[in-house]
């Protein structure tokens, strides 16, 4: 998440990995990687997405070590299951990126964007259930970015420090 003071911009950002990641983002209809969500609590919210293929750490491995480095930055995931044979989730991909998150104990907002078994999947692997579970459809992706924003907003507001009583 960031956060600019003087403009009081609040950037959430978003990782899309797995067989539907680029059905997701085409869904979503963005110019660019960042798509605003208007003004929420005084800040100008947006979300900024970045997609990852089924195994971010196939072949050289390169999108999956950038991934591994970005995991603190993160404020929200979509994992995409594909039915199509062959852009099914990889449970070894998910269960490396679970991998990567826990270290610093990130959980973060998750929706799948496929089907229950990846839903059960991370769940098992994260401890955490998705926010939402939805067909990989484009019809889905809009409200599935509403849910990631409702929940990673609810987490920030509770890492607020209280008002003070002076």
């Amino acid at each position: 998440m960031t956060s600019d003071a003087p403009s009081r911009d609040l950037r959430l950002m978003v990782v899309i990995m797995g067989g539907a990641s680029d059905s997701f983002v085409r869904a979503l209809h963005l110019t660019g990687d960042t798509m605003p969500l208007g003004v929420v609590h005084g800040f100008d919210l947006s979300m900024t997405f970045e997609a990852y293929s089924v195994d971010p750490w196939s072949g050289d491995a390169k999108a999956g070590v950038a991934l591994e480095q970005a995991a603190h930055k993160l404020d929200a995931l979509v994992l995409t299951d594909a039915l199509t044979p062959g852009t099914h989730y990889s449970s070894s991909a998910v269960e490396r990126l679970c991998r990567a998150l826990q270290p610093a104990r990130v959980v973060l907002p998750t929706v799948i964007y496929g089907g229950p078994a990846l839903a059960m999947e991370w769940q098992t692997l994260s401890g955490v259930a998705p926010v939402m579970v939805c067909d990989p459809t484009p019809e889905h992706a809009l409200p599935a970015v509403k849910a990631l924003a409702k929940a990673a907003l609810r987490a920030l507001r509770r890492s607020e420090p209280p008002p003070s009583v002076r």
